[in-house]
């Protein structure tokens, strides 16, 4: 499975980087014994040298931001023949991960802790079918909207490491965010928007049946979904596909 990448050289926290602030904080938090004990034994395991991930022969998908990897989990039972990688920063998060692969024996997934943007630099140009970005921190202040990870020049990276009509799934529960996206999205014209759909917390699970599952794409609920429907937020959902 995953080899380590020896090149890499851990934080003093464990990480392996953060010099990519402006859109990832890292976020250490509070470590349950079983998290810090699968990080511990499991970290190696799972993770994968940047090399390794481009000499792979499997169909690579990404998601970006797993949180404590509801979706991701999904994602590797349901599409085992995919490699699949995971980048998060919240080491918390990544713990609980590493617990949930090992139990459920899922081995089709490898995670990194690194800032996307540096991932994406170091993968071979159209090598990846999917990337989702399921909730990003919105930024919500003016002065922190640099710190976006949706930006014009990582739109550019996206595009570059993405297939040919691969495609970028997003969501996101702050209404002002889902604004910024489509425009950014609007403005790159090598994407195409195929879904744009909102969903309103009022109509309770009946609200769940969208655009989404008439293709077989649907998504799980996350955390941050639900917390954001507890506040009655309405949830955005996008996907855009590659078209040049």
């Amino acid at each position: 499975m995953p080899e380590q990448d020896s090149a890499s050289t851990p934080n003093a926290d464990g990480s392996l980087y953060n010099d990519f602030a402006h859109s990832y904080i890292r976020r250490r938090g509070r470590f349950t014994k079983a998290q810090a004990s699968a990080l511990e034994r499991l970290t190696q395991h799972y993770r994968l040298s940047m090399p390794a991930i481009n000499a792979d022969p499997r169909e690579l998908g990404i998601e970006i931001g797993f949180g404590m990897g509801h979706e991701l989990i999904i994602w590797g039972q349901e599409q085992p023949q995919k490699l699949l990688l995971g980048i998060e920063l919240y080491q918390p998060g990544i713990g609980s991960m590493l617990s949930r692969l090992e139990n459920l024996k899922i081995e089709n997934v490898a995670l990194v802790d690194q800032p996307a943007q540096k991932v994406l630099a170091e993968l071979t140009p159209d090598s990846v079918s999917e990337i989702r970005i399921f909730f990003p921190d919105p930024w919500p202040k003016k002065r922190h909207l640099k710190r976006r990870l949706i930006q014009p020049e990582f739109l550019a990276q996206m595009l570059g490491v993405l297939k040919p009509m691969g495609i970028v799934r997003l969501a996101t529960d702050w209404a002002e965010y889902g604004e910024w996206m489509a425009e950014h999205f609007a403005m790159n014209d090598n994407f195409k928007c195929e879904l744009d759909a909102i969903r309103d917390p009022i109509l309770g699970e009946s609200g769940l049946k969208t655009e989404l599952d008439s293709d077989g794409t649907a998504r799980g609920r996350t955390k941050f979904e639900t917390r954001g429907e507890k506040l009655g937020h309405r949830i955005r959902d996008f996907t855009y596909r590659r078209i040049s």
